[in-house]
């Protein structure tokens, strides 16, 4: 008989799970999108809905006294960063299979290590930087940065995952004492006028039912974030971390059942490097005691209940 906590740990392992779907789900709908409209529209409607998902969800926990004192300036680089991040992914599903980003996506870990290293003075092994250098060796095979696909992107690409990992530090650094909900409604509210002041330039309207798309797709990404959150604060974070990597497999399947995508060898090869250096670094974090690449899963303002 299985005791409480396993249940609990089945339980939110799989919540966790249908969050990661839906940001792939998501992620989808850019893809397709994005061949009609602008990266920033894309952006802009999505962030809307989300929102109103988020508002939704602070009300029915009662949380807005949490929210009330905030440091803006921790909420303003954060949200620019992954604004540019967000950004530049849409953009880059034009061009590249949703595995091929994901692989890219996924050195973020790696380039936590280093950051880790330089901005929050984390003492670090030998054996994460040789399982980094493993990771970023993975990530080269996957990316395959020669191919023609590739190159019609190049520089946007690489610099791409520099923009969430300056947001993370940036969250370990100044916004700790942060309320999560106040990182939910701020980190909206900011995406929403970040993404206008750009989309403004490129604006095209977009008929009913493209809108009801990109709306759809803003509270796929509400809910997600809402799943995740509630996984994350019962899973310890050596098995919360596990759950990211569905993307990769999602991406697979849907990239091919929508675009024809099919994954090459060296995205199969390149990504089995690039988790499993990923899930050492968690594991390696998680016996020394230390939160620096665990904090992309869970965030650090999330409580984590005791059961």
């Amino acid at each position: 008989m299985k005791s409480v906590t396993e249940r609990v740990y089945y339980k939110d392992f799989a919540l966790a799970l249908i969050g990661y779907f839906l940001f792939v789900c998501q992620d989808t709908v850019s893809k397709d999108l994005v061949t009609r409209y602008h990266a920033t529209q894309i952006v802009f409607f999505s962030s809307i809905a989300a929102l109103i998902t988020v508002v939704i969800y602070t009300h029915w926990k009662n949380a807005w006294r949490k929210i009330k004192k905030a440091n803006f300036t921790v909420h303003f680089f954060r949200t620019l960063t992954m604004f540019l991040a967000m950004s530049s992914f849409i953009y880059s599903t034009y061009y590249l299979p949703l595995t091929t980003l994901y692989s890219i996506i996924f050195t973020i870990p790696l380039l936590l290590t280093i950051g880790g290293a330089i901005f929050l003075k984390e003492n670090v092994s030998w054996r994460r930087y040789l399982a980094t250098s493993i990771g970023f060796i993975g990530a080269i095979i996957a990316i395959d940065p020669f191919s023609s696909e590739f190159t019609k992107i190049g520089i946007i690409a690489i610099i791409m995952p520099l923009f969430p990992t300056a947001s993370y530090l940036i969250v370990r650094k100044y916004g700790y004492q942060e309320s999560l909900y106040s990182f939910l409604i701020y980190g909206k509210l900011l995406m929403i006028l970040f993404s206008s002041l750009v989309a403004v330039y490129f604006y095209k309207p977009m008929p009913l039912n493209d809108l009801a798309i990109n709306l759809g797709s803003g509270i796929f990404r509400g809910v997600a974030i809402i799943f995740v959150i509630n996984s994350a604060r019962h899973l310890p974070a050596s098995i919360f971390s596990s759950a990211q990597y569905i993307q990769i497999i999602a991406g697979g399947i849907l990239g091919y059942l929508f675009f024809k995508d099919i994954p090459t060898i060296n995205v199969y090869f390149g990504s089995v490097l690039i988790i499993g250096a990923g899930l050492y670094i968690i594991l390696r974090e998680a016996k020394l005691g230390v939160n620096i690449v665990t904090s992309t899963t869970r965030h650090p303002t999330i409580p984590i209940k005791k059961d």
